[in-house]
């Protein structure tokens, strides 16, 4: 079956030959056609008062009302209806009797090609639909020209109305700069008078035309705005000029509107001294922030980190990408962190992803999310890392990690604005900054083809360099009491005496701070180090009747079930909840350790 523009149109055929009005009626009802079958005039006039068809196919051989009586009713009824009628050889002369009636078509029997009874039919059902179509457009053609001459007329009215209202001043001048009209605003400023004299002497207050006068520009741009200072006036004007061609003369004056601006320009210059007193005042604030031990959550005054403090604040008063390099258990996080809060984003969230540690076949969906169904697993919507970090900041730890596809996906989504979760066909925005670490050299990785250039330059926009501990030992004092206090968790402050932290200064430190921490946790919990030898009458007294793990009443049992069980609850924390770890640490089997953690609640 054929489906075009004209499937299912109502055909109707009238012919008194049961063979051929089934033959038509078949081929037709192939083609796609509705056809309506009627045997003779009478019942066919009726039959399209009922289903009112699209087209008419007429025999004019018929017993009783012939052909012709039929077209003429047919006519006066629908005369838009079109109605091809189908004659036998020698019918010539009725032929054209019905094309007098106004039928569009007639056919000739025996019908040897239906294909050409088709062609007619759709030829015929084409103009109609022309025909219908154009009387259709030219009412509407009508109505919109009344329409648009009735809101011509409105808007030349509102127009004026604007005009006479507007609060500026609106004025003609020739290209001598002569007025050729002047709002009712200006001639109420100006006086009547005004409009016979030159523009430049009323408005200016001068002699001679305004050597910035823009009629050139006019000229050559159609149309300019700018701002102007009238010292005749003491007064700010925005202008907007532009050509205006004299339909009646065939030449062309210059339209000047005027609004006065001079409280706005006023407001404009304390809103940029406020500006530049709030950028003063806010260097200042964060300035402070400098504590004598550090900046912000970071711990350091050495030279070293003065530097990256440098660099901190002006990531933090840009929102461009930062990139952190650094040794392993440098501070990497805690500086981007610091950036973070220091932003205008400090408010919004800070989310942390460890590059390395997020399996090849997940990377795709941890950072873009997926919708459910997505794949197999994918019971519910998930949205990914940069759903989670848009309007803040998106801390990329060990960014080296990252392959090449990966890198490909994420470039689009910075460069962009928009990723698309898999799965989905909705593109979401990414308002997002990005802070990366790594304690690779990405310059290297680069020669060596394992990072792509454009990903680089995309993220190589501040660098910031974080040293290692053993460049700045002179923070190691000031690391190790801040330590101490963190650990300490609200008890008596625990105190490593000097010839250990002696030690610990002269000590490399290769894990950088992250080692002295765990170091630091290790001896106030254990009273060793584990790379440094101790005595036994070396050891502090952290374990004293003068601590407060000692100092409540109870039996000696007692006061040490309680020394044991924050060793045991301490070591645990220190290796994550690891038993295992935290058992070989003490030195007792895990079967122990369980026993005791119930013991004792933990």
């Amino acid at each position: 079956m054929k489906e075009d523009n004209f499937s299912r149109s109502k055909i109707q055929i009238i012919d008194d030959e049961p063979i051929m009005l089934k033959n038509m009626a078949v081929y037709l009802e192939d083609s796609g056609f509705s056809i309506i079958q009627s045997s003779d005039g009478i019942t066919g006039l009726e039959a399209f008062e009922i289903h009112k068809p699209d087209l008419v196919l007429l025999d004019l051989r018929m017993p009783g009302m012939d052909g012709l009586e039929v077209l003429s009713r047919l006519k006066k009824k629908s005369p838009r209806t079109p109605v091809i009628v189908v004659t036998g050889e020698g019918g010539m002369g009725d032929a054209v009797s019905a094309l007098r009636l106004g039928a569009y078509d007639f056919i000739t029997k025996p019908i040897l090609d239906m294909a050409l009874l088709e062609h007619s039919t759709r030829e015929a059902l084409e103009k109609s639909r022309l025909v219908l179509e154009n009387e259709k457009y030219s009412k509407y053609l009508e109505h919109e020209i009344e329409k648009r001459t009735f809101e011509l007329k409105e808007n030349q009215k509102r127009l004026s109305e604007i005009i006479d209202r507007f609060h500026g001043f609106i004025y003609l001048v020739t290209k001598e700069y002569k007025f050729e009209f002047m709002n009712r605003k200006m001639i109420a400023y100006y006086g009547e008078n005004a409009k016979s004299e030159y523009c430049y002497e009323v408005i200016f207050g001068i002699d001679e035309p305004c050597s910035w006068c823009p009629m050139k520009e006019v000229l050559e741009k159609q149309n300019i705005q700018y701002e102007i200072f009238n010292s005749h006036q003491q007064k700010w004007y925005d202008m907007t000029s532009f050509r205006i061609f004299n339909t009646d003369s065939g030449g062309y004056s210059f339209q000047f509107i005027a609004t006065d601006i001079t409280k706005q320009k006023e407001k404009e210059e304390k809103i940029i001294d406020n500006e530049i007193r709030l950028t003063k005042e806010n260097i200042r604030l964060k300035s402070t922030l400098r504590k004598s031990s550090g900046l912000g959550i970071i711990v350091g005054k050495s030279k070293a980190m003065q530097k990256v403090y440098e660099d901190i604040l002006k990531a933090a008063e840009s929102d461009a990408n930062v990139i952190i390099y650094g040794d392993s258990g440098t501070g990497k996080e805690l500086a981007a962190k610091t950036i973070h809060m220091l932003s205008s984003r400090g408010e919004n969230n800070f989310v942390t992803v460890n590059c390395g540690a997020i399996p090849q076949n997940l990377i795709e969906s941890e950072f873009f999310g997926y919708k459910k169904g997505a794949f197999t697993g994918a019971d519910m919507d998930k949205q990914g890392y940069l759903a989670a970090g848009d309007k803040g900041t998106l801390f990329m730890d060990e960014i080296g990690e990252l392959g090449k596809s990966i890198q490909v996906k994420l470039l689009r989504a910075m460069e962009g604005g928009q990723y698309t979760p898999i799965g989905s066909s909705e593109a979401k925005k990414a308002d997002i900054r990005i802070i990366a670490a790594t304690n690779r050299d990405l310059e290297k990785e680069l020669a060596k083809g394992n990072f792509r250039k454009d990903f680089f330059y995309r993220i190589h926009i501040i660098p910031i360099y974080m040293p290692a501990l053993k460049e700045r030992k002179n923070d190691l004092p000031l690391l190790i009491h801040h330590f101490i206090q963190m650990f300490s968790d609200g008890k008596a402050i625990r105190m490593i005496p000097d010839h250990i932290v002696k030690k610990m200064v002269a000590y490399d430190w290769p894990g950088n701070v992250r080692e002295l921490q765990n170091a630091v946790q290790q001896y106030l919990t254990l009273q060793k180090m584990e790379f440094i030898e101790v005595g036994q009458d070396e050891l502090t007294d952290d374990l004293s009747p003068n601590s407060n793990d000692l100092s409540s009443k109870g039996t000696l049992n007692k006061r040490m079930q309680h020394v044991e069980k924050e060793i045991i609850r301490l070591c645990l924390e220190k290796n994550k909840w690891h038993k295992t770890h935290a058992a070989r640490d003490l030195g007792i089997d895990r079967r122990s350790l369980f026993r005791k953690i119930k013991i004792y609640g933990l």
